[in-house]
């Protein structure tokens, strides 16, 4: 499965966000598509390429099936502690009140 985290990491990396590929002339539902790694025509993939400046290895990589649900999982996982954490310290603020 070809996946985009390379490309979410290099919006990150330039205080970017996903509706900031519409500039690149994407339509606007195009950067949800690769939000959600789904499939792609490489013409999107070239402009993308040519409005960052990367090469198509820079914002994309193949994983097996198998690896894809890990890392899914594994992102939902820690989604899950960042949004435990915040109930705990929002619980610790209300005590205090």
């Amino acid at each position: 499965m070809i996946i985009y985290d390379k490309l979410a990491s290099i919006l990150q990396k330039r205080n970017m966000q996903w509706k900031d590929l519409c500039n690149a002339g994407l339509s606007i539902n195009t950067p949800t598509k690769f939000s959600h790694n789904r499939t792609m025509n490489t013409e999107n993939i070239d402009k993308v390429c040519s409005f960052l400046q990367v090469q198509p290895s820079e914002i994309m990589e193949w994983v097996s099936d198998d690896e894809y649900k890990i890392r899914k999982q594994n992102k939902i996982n820690k989604e899950k502690q960042e949004l435990k954490a915040q109930i705990a310290e929002l619980q610790a603020k209300l005590k205090q009140m």
